[in-house]
């Protein structure tokens, strides 16, 4: 957002601040725009962040598991799909 369009001096008519400011908001790109959006809602994302990770509950895979999938996983992307 550029600071010098959204000064506007007093005793002046023109746009409000207000109105440069939607304007600057509407010019950036959508990816900007979410990174503004998350900027501004920092706190309710991160609350909400904590209360998603009290609610998971805690893998029941063993270390062994784990290695036995990731064997299985390589074992299998060896194998070419056959038509």
């Amino acid at each position: 957002m550029s600071t010098i369009r959204s000064y506007q001096k007093p005793g002046k008519k023109g746009p409000s601040i207000f109105a440069l400011l939607v304007d600057d908001i509407s010019n950036m790109s959508s990816s900007k725009q979410k990174l503004l959006w998350m900027q501004i809602n920092k706190e309710k994302l991160s609350s909400f962040a904590k209360e998603v990770d009290a609610s998971v509950t805690e893998d029941n895979l063993t270390p062994q598991d784990i290695d036995s999938l990731i064997q299985e996983a390589k074992k299998n992307a060896g194998r070419k799909k056959k038509s």
